[in-house]
């Protein structure tokens, strides 16, 4: 009865839309870890089987450590809608040895099947690393993948200060962290067969970023302006102060470290000098500009013209405000009496 219960379930999933991957474990071996004997190594194989339906079909993947496998495994479509997928693992040396997951996706999701397959009596052994370059700030996780049994115990070692940051027993050991420096790190395997380590290289790329500039200001005419554009980043920055109408200045730099300082003083500022400032920074792998703007007071210019439309009513057309707004206007008028002569 419960055989018929499953298979009626069975054909529910199987006719189901619009459905993500779905493994069926009834056809699947439960034990997640592999463990073969030296003397069978290259003869008998791991038979890795997925039996999947979804819909739309889902897409069916061999990954060992991580990495995806080239394979010309039997698909076979059941008529029941669902996939059968064979994958047979041979195991001939250590380099063998290792996570293998079978993976099935479609545009609704995804579902794996994993084994773990050590030699009895295994040392440890760990898959390759790469070494990183990121930016600053940006995170990043290593996942290292080791075998060996048994009783494998993993760890990720940051070399800096020699401090254990994580552990596991199970591969991979993952290790989520964000660098402003660069850094070392080290992934050990142990087991009582011996030990292996593995390092991996952080580069951190520090880009090129304005963090500090002149603030918008107002100045009055022949005073002084200390002007500066602070900034940050490696792999030779360059920093740029451009003026009013983009011409480039000539300010004084200073660097330490990945930062630069690029400041000037502007003695007897005058009219000509109001405008927008820009500060560009760059290096080999990025960009940042930021501008601010300088306004210039003076003496409003006088009244050219006034226009008296009768005794009511006066205007002028207004001046130049010298970049401050006037307040209020004061006429003075004058009244010529003229002679009569009897």
């Amino acid at each position: 009865m419960n055989k018929n219960k499953y298979s009626l379930n069975r054909i529910y999933l199987s006719t189901y839309l619009d459905s993500p991957p779905f493994i069926f474990h009834d056809q699947q071996t439960h034990l997640n870890s592999i463990i073969i004997l030296s003397e069978n190594m290259s003869h008998i194989p791991i038979d890795l089987n997925c039996t999947v339906y979804g819909d739309p079909i889902p897409e069916i993947n061999i990954f060992k450590d991580g990495q995806k496998l080239l394979t010309n495994s039997q698909i076979e479509y059941l008529p029941s809608g669902d996939i059968f997928f064979h994958y047979p693992i041979y195991i001939s040396n250590i380099n063998d040895t290792g996570l293998y997951e079978c993976l099935a996706n479609n545009s609704f999701g995804s579902v794996s099947l994993s084994k773990h397959v050590n030699i009895q009596g295994q040392k440890p052994f760990i898959q390759p690393l790469s070494n990183l370059t990121i930016r600053t700030g940006q995170q990043f996780t290593f996942s290292c993948y080791a075998s060996g049994q048994p009783n494998l115990h993993l760890q990720w070692i940051d070399k800096t200060n020699n401090q254990i940051i994580n552990t596991s027993s199970i591969s991979p050991i993952l290790f989520t962290s964000v660098n402003t420096e660069s850094n070392m790190y080290m992934c050990q395997a142990i087991n009582p067969y011996g030990e292996i380590s593995s390092q991996i290289f952080v580069t951190i790329q520090i880009p090129a970023k304005i963090l500090f500039i002149t603030s918008n200001k107002t100045i009055k005419i022949n005073e002084s302006l200390d002007i500066y554009c602070f900034a940050e980043g490696d792999n030779q920055l360059e920093l740029i102060l451009k003026g009013p109408s983009l011409k480039k200045l000539n300010p004084i730099e200073s660097k330490y470290d990945n930062r630069m300082n690029s400041t000037m003083i502007i003695h007897n500022i005058q009219m000509s000098d109001s405008g927008l400032y820009e500060c560009y920074a760059k290096n080999n792998y990025s960009k940042d500009r930021s501008i601010f703007e300088i306004l210039v007071q003076n003496i409003p210019d006088k009244i050219e013209t006034i226009f008296i439309e009768n005794s009511e009513r006066i205007f002028w057309i207004k001046p130049f405000d010298g970049n401050a707004n006037i307040i209020k206007y004061i006429l003075r008028i004058q009244f010529k009496q003229s002679k009569i002569i009897v």
